[in-house]
């Protein structure tokens, strides 16, 4: 895996905190449950973050692949720039609204929105009419893939607990096995939603901090 900050770990590394708890889980099973917390606390999160390479803008050209480092998957931009000017994420829907007069998605101008259909893509409103290379600036949030084995260090120094919390949730949810405990389950979830909450404040309050012209919206 390429690392957006500094260096990985695997998700070995936090087995200590999740099978003191739940000893009687194997360590496959357990590596497993700590890679789906994993890639749920980014999903949710939006703590990991990478800037994308500058994208070249084509004239005529709306949509845009976000291409991310190996082993990571896009879970959504948090800012773009065209050139200097920021691009304010939208919905479809909101999109449709802000364009009554006409379709959105077939207008050309200078583009003042992004949006995101499908991944890994985005979609700049209007449709961009001139050519200028290396013009369009993303910053994304990333989530680990299925087929990840690593994790960017960030996560493990500051949010291991959070991540452990969560893995012991799914393994105490699961039936008929020795270590099967539905009332702990609950707990421990209670717990990672708990930290998956503090997450996203600090997230909000940093980028906040970071610049006045941040507008930071996740899109359903």
């Amino acid at each position: 895996m390429t690392q957006a900050y500094g260096f990985t770990v695997s998700y070995e590394q936090f087995l200590p905190r999740v099978l003191q708890y739940v000893p009687d889980a194997s360590e496959f099973i357990a590596v497993d449950a700590i890679k789906q917390a994993c890639i749920e606390f980014c999903e949710r999160t939006y703590f990991w973050q990478y800037e994308a390479p500058a994208i070249n803008v084509v004239n005529g050209q709306a949509q845009y692949v976000i291409e991310t480092p190996a082993d990571t998957k896009l879970v959504g931009p948090v800012q773009a720039y065209f050139n200097t000017l920021l691009l304010i994420p939208k919905s479809p829907d909101e999109l449709a609204d802000i364009y009554r007069m006409g379709a959105w998605d077939q207008l050309q101008g200078s583009p003042q929105y992004i949006t995101r259909i499908i991944k890994p893509e985005v979609t700049l409103v209007p449709i961009p009419y001139v050519t200028q290379p290396a013009s369009l600036y993303v910053r994304t949030a990333l989530a680990p893939t299925q087929d990840s084995t690593e994790i960017d260090s960030e996560i493990y120094e500051q949010w291991a607990e959070a991540i452990a919390w969560g893995a012991r949730a799914r393994l105490l949810a699961q039936p008929r096995q020795d270590y099967s405990d539905k009332s702990g389950a609950i707990e421990a979830a209670k717990m990672f939603n708990y930290h998956i909450n503090r997450a996203r404040i600090q997230m909000n309050k940093g980028l906040t901090r970071g610049s006045t012209r941040t507008e930071f919206q996740r899109w359903a």
